[in-house]
């Protein structure tokens, strides 16, 4: 049996990754080397040289996560971090980064997901069919847009794909590896000819403590599969208990894969969580935890790109192209105190002013003058183009949980979104203010926290690229005579400040919020919003989630 591993080295290129490369280059390169299992024991093989393609029986990795980009690059102050390794000189890792680019395009792999997304494919190369692949990978690989294709290559590739992640309150608690600081998932899978519909998501408490602790989940997870694993689809009831002893360690869950989009079943620690926000966002229903099923309500739930569109990316409002020239069109200027800007923009955060669901620019948008008259014109084009995506409504994209109030944002005066609350675009102000309603309330958040991907603690973060398949109400099938009452709820509500929302469960705010959505709005029995009713507890339940608490406890 022929095992090949792969570790980190340095933060560069290493081990199985150079194997990319083609060895008789001009520059030295390291030498690789896999262990072979044979008749008189164990030995080291080098890998390119007698281990082909389609070779390997199991394949386990904990590569480096370093991106090959400018920005990771000025970070730490090295040319090109993906290539630094075993003492590469500048001009080898021009050399390595060319001709990995070269190797890479058309695979899986992505810059923006880094070298990690490289080592998958490399994995998947030398794997055999019928070969165990088991890696240690970003938890973004679950949720992240730059790992669509990376999602893709294990859905249409693999079978008996099982994938586990930690709901660990802090960005050190997150990872299985000692060095990370940030979420991390384990990977495991067979490769297999056809597509793989389910897979096995397993979240742990915490990171194992011993050898022990994982070895006895992993055993009660075997045989969790022999027996049945509890679904996503089973309704609000929580996944298959994983114990050490007496004490809950985790739980197993086996749920559909998506066509495409995220894998959303990561970093959830009470599991009815994601049995609640699956059968809203995949079957329009609402089924609490403690109603029975066929009480279960019909809620109209879309995705955001059948009601609106999504505003520009920020580089696109504020940003230069790579031989610096004016891609996005406008200077982002502080607002004066008692200005009146063109082009208003909401660009960065500010937690304090943010408490409530109606404020105004924090920014505006001065239209850059270019190097020639060419470059002017366009300039005064492309500000034109912006400014028509302007909107009321705006969406918060790096939503800090444990901290910041509101997911959502009206400004009274149409305003361009920037790089913290990018723009949402409905048919109308009507909309847009009902909008804002829905994604401040605990169902609107439940479907927030769901789906953005929950990388870092106490925080959970949406690209402008993914955000068009955020599930949300819909709220132009909504009947006509329901914009006057929200217009008027909004208008009762828009000043009040919420609590952030780790401390949902005691914000009076937001279950008022709840409650006139819910009743006023949407017709939900008022039972479902009594003190002690589904949506309390729905709130309590989210109060108590790792991902949204961070490091903070609710004392």
């Amino acid at each position: 049996m022929t095992v090949g591993y792969g570790a980190r080295a340095g933060g560069g290129f290493s081990l199985g990754s150079l194997d990319l490369l083609d060895p008789q280059r001009a520059f030295d390169v390291v030498a690789i080397t896999a262990k072979a299992m044979e008749g008189m024991g164990e030995s080291e093989k080098d890998a390119w040289l007698t281990l082909p393609h389609a070779s390997f029986d199991l394949v386990i990795m904990n590569p480096p996560f370093t991106r090959d980009t400018g920005h990771e690059a000025s970070k730490i102050g090295v040319s090109n971090p993906m290539f630094a390794a075993f003492g590469s000189k500048e001009a080898e890792q021009r050399e390595m980064s060319k001709a990995a680019q070269r190797l890479l395009r058309g695979t899986a792999a992505h810059g923006n997901a880094g070298e990690a997304s490289a080592f998958l494919v490399l994995a998947d190369r030398k794997l055999k069919l019928g070969g165990t692949l088991a890696l240690v990978m970003p938890l973004s690989l679950m949720s992240g847009e730059a790992w669509e294709e990376s999602r893709q290559l294990l859905r249409k590739a693999y079978s008996d794909l099982i994938l586990v992640s930690i709901a660990g309150a802090k960005d050190d608690a997150l990872s299985f590896s000692a060095d990370t600081g940030m979420g991390e998932c384990l990977v495991v899978a067979r490769k297999m000819k056809g597509e793989s519909q389910r897979a096995t998501f397993v979240v742990l408490n915490e990171r194992p403590s011993s050898t022990m602790t994982g070895l006895s989940a992993a055993t009660q997870l075997q045989q969790l599969k022999k027996n049945g694993i509890r679904k996503l689809e089973d309704g609000p009831v929580g996944g298959s208990l994983l114990h050490f002893g007496s004490d809950v360690i985790g739980y197993a869950m086996d749920a559909p894969l998506p066509d495409r989009g995220h894998w959303n079943l990561a970093r959830i620690r009470d599991g009815a969580l994601a049995q609640v926000a699956y059968h809203m966002a995949n079957r329009s229903v609402l089924w609490l935890p403690g109603m029975a099923n066929q009480i279960a309500i019909p809620t109209g739930i879309t995705v955001l790109s059948a009601i609106g569109k999504v505003g520009p990316y920020h580089m696109d409002v504020n940003g230069d192209t790579p031989d610096g020239r004016i891609r996005g069109p406008f200077r982002i200027e502080a607002v004066s105190h008692g200005a009146a800007p063109t082009y208003p923009i909401l660009w960065a955060h500010d937690a304090k002013r943010e408490r409530c669901m109606e404020f105004e620019a924090d920014s505006e948008g001065i239209i850059r003058q270019g190097r020639d008259a060419t470059e002017d014109r366009l300039a005064r084009e492309k500000a034109n183009a912006i400014w028509a995506t302007a909107s009321h409504c705006h969406f918060n994209r790096d939503f800090r949980f444990n901290s910041q109030s509101t997911a959502m944002q009206f400004s009274s005066r149409k305003t361009i979104g920037g790089m913290a609350w990018p723009s949402i675009i409905l048919a109308n102000a009507e909309q847009e203010k009902v909008l804002t309603l829905w994604g401040n309330s605990t169902l609107g958040l439940l479907l927030h926290w769901w789906y953005v991907n929950k990388q870092q603690a106490g925080r959970g973060r949406s690209g402008v690229a993914s955000l068009p398949w955020m599930p949300v109400l819909n709220v132009s099938n909504l009947p006509a005579e329901t914009f006057d009452k929200a217009g008027a709820i909004f208008d009762e509500m828009k000043d009040k400040d919420l609590r952030p929302v780790n401390e949902i469960a005691r914000d009076p705010i937001r279950a008022e919020i709840d409650a006139r959505l819910a009743t006023e709005l949407l017709g939900f029995p008022p039972e479902l919003v009594a003190p002690d009713g589904p949506l309390a507890l729905l709130r309590q339940k989210l109060a108590l989630e790792p991902s949204i608490t961070g490091s903070k406890s609710l004392c």
